[in-house]
């Protein structure tokens, strides 16, 4: 299959915005997220929530990135993906636990549920509309 350049290209920038987000958002200090340490926008278990919607969006564009600009079979794809979020996410809460001197975050091991809960749904999302992506990614005739 090949994949038309324009793809290739915003895949990349796209995946790249979102990793900038989502260190700056991960390693804010807590003071900046929430007036106390349980919510955001007085929303119960909001930070997990967060956790799960930044790792839903990764794992979509970091396997979208993948599918575009490598030869790889879909399986190993799904692989990579899977692999890439379960470290990124470790790393995430390995950062936050370096920060807490300064930002008062910290290592939650509900933060990495809810980063693999994010990143699998991301994957389902992709899985369910993978027929439509590949078509639209190929070159037209």
């Amino acid at each position: 299959m090949q994949i038309k350049k324009k793809y290739k290209i915003s895949s990349i920038v796209l995946l790249s915005l979102w990793v900038m987000i989502m260190f700056v958002v991960l390693l804010l200090p807590n003071d900046m997220l929430s007036q106390n340490r349980t919510s955001l926008f007085n929303i119960p278990y909001s930070d997990k929530i967060m956790h799960c919607g930044l790792f839903c969006v990764f794992a979509f564009l970091f396997h979208t990135t993948l599918l575009c600009n490598t030869n790889l079979k879909t399986k190993r794809i799904y692989v990579i993906s899977v692999c890439v979020f379960l470290f990124f996410g470790i790393f995430t809460e390995i950062l936050q636990a370096l920060t807490f001197e300064w930002g008062g975050r910290r290592f939650e091991v509900k933060d990495y549920i809810s980063d693999i809960l994010g990143g699998c749904i991301g994957l389902l999302f992709f899985k369910i509309i993978e027929k439509k992506i590949k078509k639209r990614l190929q070159y037209e005739k």
